[in-house]
């Protein structure tokens, strides 16, 4: 019986950057483990391989750092009780996004995201890391998030929050403000829209992921009851040639 592949392509992340994209089937590696890894990447011609480690694992961090592995975000997960979620009072009013909405949201995040891993990474275009979350809310206008809601002013859509329902919890997805209307409470507005949205959907909790060098993302989640339920280290993988040689 052949040994199992340490990794998978990921067809969706490969079609959209242009490049060969796998994720590692793993969240521990020792020496063995990661030299294998990078012969399966480099026998199936990958160009990067994501993988997320637990912080503490100080084994697995050798082990990726050893073969050339770059540390590109810090993974933060938050979780917070619906029972007692905070009222807003005053809060603009929130409605949920239109396909109308959908040429303002997506300039909103081409502008919005940039402290994310892809960008960090310095491997993929930033032309095209700006687009993966225009798209990503278009996506979710279209369906693939279960709501979007959206603040308004009087120059139209300024800013937006995608909301998911899983079982037992409801998730955040994207959040963003436009540069114009920042300032204004407007983040606080929308996590608190998206609570109330949870929690008329019968969900308990909510979640949400951010990027540990996001510090107001983290204060706000943490102003608004949230607290940290992980963390968790992303490393890309280049085994085709260094990032610093991609336009």
């Amino acid at each position: 019986m052949s040994e199992a592949a340490p990794g998978h392509l990921l067809p969706w992340d490969s079609d959209f950057f242009g490049l060969r994209v796998a994720r590692a089937d793993t969240s521990r590696l020792d020496d063995r483990s990661a030299d294998a890894l990078v012969a399966w990447a480099r026998a199936e011609g990958v160009d990067c391989t994501y993988f997320l480690a637990d912080p503490d694992d100080r084994a697995s961090v050798r082990a990726a750092e050893r073969v050339g592995m770059r540390l590109t975000d810090l993974r933060v997960t938050f979780e917070r009780s619906l029972q007692d979620r905070p009222a807003a009072p005053g809060a603009p009013a929130l409605s949920a996004a239109v396909p109308a909405d959908v040429p303002a949201l997506r300039a909103i995040a081409a502008a919005s995201h940039r402290d994310g891993r892809f960008h960090h990474d310095g491997g993929f275009s930033a032309e095209r890391c700006d687009e993966l979350y225009a798209t990503w809310i278009e996506n979710s206008v279209g369906g693939y998030a279960d709501g979007v809601l959206v603040a308004r002013d009087d120059a139209g859509a300024c800013g937006y929050i995608s909301c998911h329902l899983d079982e037992d919890a409801g998730r955040i997805g994207l959040i963003a403000v436009a540069e114009r209307a920042r300032g204004r409470g407007l983040g606080r507005a929308l996590v608190q829209g998206s609570l109330a949205w949870f929690a008329d959907r019968d969900r308990p909790a909510a979640t949400v992921v951010t990027q540990g060098r996001n510090v107001p993302a983290l204060r706000l989640y943490e102003t608004l009851g949230f607290r940290t339920r992980s963390v968790e280290l992303w490393y890309h993988l280049w085994t085709s040639r260094p990032p610093e040689a991609r336009p």
